[in-house]
């Protein structure tokens, strides 16, 4: 029988790619995890694959309604019964994850595994502290996670600041520049608030919609773009002020959130529903 690209072999053995091996046992064989056809809005049936309730969740044609009581459905079997349901969710929300990490193993390449460790062990924490009930379930769960490597490259981020300070004589690293470190030091000058700086970072730069940031700040969407199109002034003028360091936007690398200025050239794909939901991209380069 040929190899589907869904089953061809795993190059690396990274935590993900770890991750998607084991989810593949067990969601194959006579007896794989599965779920009620019923949960998917299907005809009464033989129990669904996960396997294929997540090639059904990242069509598009899929509902809300059945995507979101599926994810519901493996979020209950994993806190209550955790081992296996805990892996089968992280499967189904493994392509949310590769493509909400991508742009932090892009800054830190040398640190993917890591990154990536670090961003299950957040799914891990998400999945003890979310309801089934809540919206925007699969964006909360791969926001969470991503929000843990997040921290993780900032934390590496200001050791190496701390060794530059004690003689260590090199030059700046690839993530010099970074927006989210710009974010920092606007916050750091008082220019925003650190609720601001979330609110442009994750809706501007992280793929959050804004309707999540506003849930989560407990504010309208009219507020949260208020709020949001008043920081950005703000950071604005700050960034064309005598107060910025001259030169730190225009020296900063060319990556996976900027192609020197701006939005990147892949933006319009931070519009789209929660990378939970998609299918993975890959960014131009």
């Amino acid at each position: 029988m040929p190899i589907t690209a869904r089953q061809a072999p795993l190059r690396a053995s990274s935590p993900f790619d770890t991750l998607e091996r084991t989810f593949r046992l067990l969601t194959s064989g006579p007896g794989p995890l599965a779920l009620d056809a019923a949960v998917l809005g299907l005809p009464p049936g033989a129990p669904v694959p996960l396997d294929r309730v997540r090639e059904a969740l990242l069509e598009r044609s899929t509902p809300n309604a059945a995507r979101h009581a599926a994810l519901a459905a493996l979020l209950e079997r994993a806190k209550d019964e955790g081992g296996p349901w805990t892996v089968g969710l992280a499967g189904v929300l493994l392509f949310g994850l590769r493509a909400a990490v991508a742009p932090l193993c892009h800054v830190w390449p040398g640190r993917r595994d890591d990154i990536e460790a670090e961003a299950l062990a957040g799914l891990l924490e998400a999945v003890a502290a979310t309801s089934p009930s809540r919206p925007g379930l699969g964006g909360r769960l791969v926001w969470l996670a991503r929000n843990r490597a997040k921290a993780l490259v900032r934390r590496e981020l200001a050791e190496q600041a701390r060794s530059e300070h004690h003689g260590a004589a090199c030059a700046p690293t690839l993530p010099y520049g970074h927006p989210d470190l710009v974010l920092a030091r606007a916050v750091a000058a008082g220019v925003v608030c650190p609720e601001d700086a979330a609110l442009v970072g994750e809706t501007r730069l992280g793929g959050a919609k804004p309707e999540e940031a506003a849930r989560a700040l407990g504010i309208g969407l009219a507020a949260a773009y208020k709020r949001r199109y008043r920081a950005e002034a703000a950071l604005a003028n700050w960034l064309g002020g005598g107060d910025y360091a001259p030169g730190f936007v225009q020296r900063r690398p060319r990556g996976a959130y900027s192609r020197g200025a701006g939005r990147p050239r892949w933006a319009p794909a931070l519009d789209r529903p929660p990378a939970a939901s998609q299918r993975p991209t890959t960014p131009r380069r």
